[in-house]
């Protein structure tokens, strides 16, 4: 888990970072935008972090318990400029909202940026060159909706090759850990070479978009899209009132951790 959250921003760090020192010619505008997405990168791993140290590796599914009023399509803007490295480098056309362009949204930002940036990551690892990967963030009465749509595989076959790819991890894990055990026990005796996690993680992402939805009062899904590829919705509560299960958040999220999900 905590793997596979620092990767994101991790990698955004380091791609912003490698085009500022390999660019020959910057702009003043180029500069500046490309220092402030390493900069907020760099803010995001050190909230993440921060919420480890504090509450260990459970922390990163559930939001803190501070909350903030955002602009909703500034903290989406920032969550495309992270993973917008990674969608060039894959001939994906990714569309954001603009900064300030609304609406506000009461909540831990560091949570909600793991939920776009975990969805913004799968929908672009499912486009084909050539695709698009769409970010909306918008108001429906007292909720907001932040919704990210794809043009590519669509649900079902997404679905087929993470499942297939779960069999191949199990597979090679079970033998690794056979051939572990074989050589533990020929050198040590029986007993040695437990089980190892090698194929944690797999799945995680959509697992914790669920968890940090449903702790910040609100919901998630996914479906096909109309035509093609697959959106994902998640409602999140816009007042500044707090969810009735937010001071509870630390002692449920292991059980909402469990619910199946495509990832």
């Amino acid at each position: 888990m905590l793997g596979h959250e620092l990767r994101t921003p991790l990698a955004a760090l380091m791609g912003y970072t490698e085009m500022l020192a390999g660019a020959d010619q910057l702009t003043d505008a180029q500069r500046r935008a490309w220092s402030a997405s390493a900069h907020a990168a760099a803010s995001h791993l050190n909230a993440l972090v921060a919420s480890v140290l504090e509450s260990g590796v459970e922390g990163l599914g559930a939001p803190s318990s501070s909350r903030e009023t955002v602009d909703a399509g500034a903290l989406a803007a920032d969550c495309c400029d992270f993973v917008r490295p990674d969608a060039s480098a894959r001939g994906v056309t990714l569309h954001g909202p603009r900064a300030g362009s609304g609406p506000e949204l009461h909540c831990d930002p560091r949570a909600v940026r793991q939920i776009l940036l975990n969805l913004l990551a799968n929908a672009i690892k499912f486009t084909p060159p050539g695709g698009e990967v769409r970010l909306d963030a918008t108001l429906e009465g007292a909720m907001v909706v932040l919704t990210v749509s794809d043009t590519g595989i669509g649900f079902d076959e997404a679905r087929r090759r993470q499942t297939a790819a779960r069999q191949t991890a199990a597979r090679q894990t079970s033998a690794r850990q056979t051939a572990v055990r074989n050589v533990a026990a020929s050198a040590c005796g029986p007993g040695v070479g437990a089980p190892g996690p090698e194929a944690a993680g797999l799945g995680i992402g959509l697992l914790l978009v669920r968890s940090l939805a449903s702790l910040h009062g609100g919901e998630a899904s996914i479906h096909a899209g109309e035509n093609a590829g697959t959106v994902a919705r998640v409602v999140l509560p816009s007042g500044l009132s707090a969810p009735a299960n937010e001071t509870s958040a630390g002692s449920t999220c292991a059980s909402h951790m469990m619910v199946p999900c495509l990832a």
